[in-house]
């Protein structure tokens, strides 16, 4: 077997290997082709297959059968047997985990032998705790539902104090200068990846170079409202314009030198007569 692939344990591992192995170690590629597959047009297409296509290499989400179907046809895994049968297999246990529910509990207790006039008070008592205990849970509920509602929390968590940054697809910077361009969630409402996790899936830069950003907030739509996140920071090197996909999202970066920054002059000044 490939020694590669005895490493291999999840599915979107095994789709990562095949991603590289074809050669689509830039998802801009494979996204382009899946839209292509899909007849999907336009930016916001390529935009979402690159969205979803960064979520399924790194494990966030699984894809549906009929996407699975079609990268399967671009990696062209029929053509070996061995990855297909770990392709189809791994896939299905992932399901499993997604959709798996634990066993039903069942009591070893006897049956009770207690006389009929017993069983009915039992029964009542019974009702009666029921209904209390469902009253209980129901003020619990509106409470705890009261709270979600207003954002306020009785304690405090390490992104509370962190900042809230924009996704901007057009940045500028002058050489010299970093700032937080983006920010990499993780499950709604979780703790992102580290980041040195992050860092692999970045792509190279001639311009600048990507470093840690911390712990950040961003609205995400998936999520439908704020979320944890991973900053990346990029630092601005040398003048130029790149386009890229950071974390799935189009971005295009220019770095200017501070010289050729436009000087910002006030038209028909007029100088203030000072006394002598």
């Amino acid at each position: 077997m490939d020694p590669e692939l005895e490493q291999i344990g999840s599915w979107h591992e095994l789709f990562n290997l095949l991603c590289d192995r074809a050669g689509f170690v830039d998802t801009a590629q494979l996204a382009a082709q899946y839209c292509e597959v899909t007849k999907g047009s336009g930016q916001s297409h390529l935009e979402t297959a690159m969205r979803n296509l960064s979520n399924w290499r790194t494990g966030k989400h699984l894809p549906r059968p009929r996407s699975v179907r079609i990268l399967s046809q671009l990696l062209k895994v029929d053509d070996n047997p061995e990855v297909l049968s770990m392709w189809n297999a791994l896939y299905q246990r992932a399901r499993g985990a997604d959709t798996e529910e634990g066993p039903a509990y069942t009591s070893s207790v006897a049956p009770d032998a207690t006389p009929r006039a017993h069983v009915s008070s039992a029964t009542g008592f019974g009702i009666m705790s029921m209904v209390m205990a469902g009253i209980v849970l129901f003020a619990v509920g509106v409470g705890t539902g009261a709270i979600a509602s207003t954002g306020w929390r009785p304690w405090r968590t390490a992104t509370d104090d962190a900042p809230l940054i924009t996704y901007l697809p057009e940045v500028r910077l002058v050489v010299g200068q970093s700032r937080i361009i983006h920010g990499e969630r993780g499950d709604c409402g979780q703790l992102p990846r580290e980041w040195r996790d992050v860092w692999g899936n970045l792509p190279t830069s001639r311009i600048g170079e990507f470093t840690d950003g911390g712990l950040v907030r961003r609205y995400s739509m998936f999520c439908k409202g704020v979320t944890p996140a991973r900053g990346i920071r990029f630092a601005a090197l040398s003048p130029g314009t790149e386009e890229m996909y950071v974390t799935g999202d189009y971005m295009k970066i220019t770095v200017v030198a501070e010289d050729e920054l436009t000087p910002v002059h006030s038209e028909n000044k007029q100088e203030t007569p000072q006394n002598d």
